[in-house]
């Protein structure tokens, strides 16, 4: 009786020790967890204030109104050289395309660093599928000029860059003519709504003024991240790429 006894007490006391460290182990794992969600939380509040202090000083500098022959804002370019070689996706220079707002975003991970108006076609039930924008996550690709005619469409650009298909689809300036003059109702469709009335036929690239064009043909590296959001989404495109 003694020997079962002295068993039982020991069954016991190994019972006890293991619900308490079980207590222990799930406190302290409760607290990481605190800690981290802490973190996170304090993490968001800082990108949060970083990308509205960004913003507001882009509305500031927003040249109004839209002109094909002159960049979008005023002090010039940011300086995205730093970044060409970074392998944190918060560090990597991306670009959005707002069909929504009719603009493109140069961004850094959740930051933009830039804002360029635009002029993007959106896709009615009746547009036609060679018309059509494509939506989704693309990467921009080597094919890139500084100016190109296409006598089936009747209008050229100037300096485009290709994100998808080949150079099927591409950044480029606002239309030019085939005597180099620009499309001036065209090019006065650049930040405005699009309705189904005025729709932008460009044939799914995406149209910006000459000097924005210009600085995405010469800065923007092959395999950048390019995301153009549906224009009935009105989430933040990074939420996207931050897990693809």
């Amino acid at each position: 009786m003694k020997k079962k006894n002295i068993i039982y007490w020991a069954v016991a006391l190994v019972l006890v020790l293991v619900t308490a460290y079980s207590t222990i182990h799930v406190h302290n794992a409760r607290q990481v967890n605190d800690v981290k969600m802490q973190s996170e939380s304090r993490k968001q509040a800082e990108e949060d204030a970083q990308q509205k202090r960004l913003l507001a000083d882009q509305k500031k500098r927003l040249i109004k109104p839209a002109s094909w022959d002159k960049p979008t804002l005023s002090g010039g370019y940011p300086d995205i050289s730093k970044y060409a070689h970074a392998k944190k996706k918060e560090e990597r220079i991306w670009i959005e395309v707002n069909l929504r707002k009719q603009r493109v975003y140069i961004r850094r991970g959740p930051y933009t660093l830039y804002t360029m108006y635009a002029s993007v076609g959106k896709n009615y039930k009746k547009t036609k599928a060679y018309q059509c924008t494509p939506i989704g996550h693309f990467k921009i690709e080597k094919r890139r000029g500084v100016s190109y005619y296409d006598p089936t469409r009747g209008y050229g650009a100037r300096y485009w860059t290709a994100f998808k298909d080949d150079g099927l689809y591409r950044f480029e300036s606002v239309p030019f003519d085939e005597n180099g003059k620009v499309i001036k109702a065209e090019a006065e469709k650049l930040g405005q709504k699009v309705t189904k009335k005025h729709n932008i036929k460009a044939y799914g690239s995406i149209r910006l003024s000459v000097p924005d064009a210009q600085w995405i043909e010469e800065n923007i590296p092959a395999k950048t991240r390019v995301v153009i959001d549906s224009q009935d989404d009105k989430r933040d495109a990074w939420e996207y790429l931050k897990v693809d």
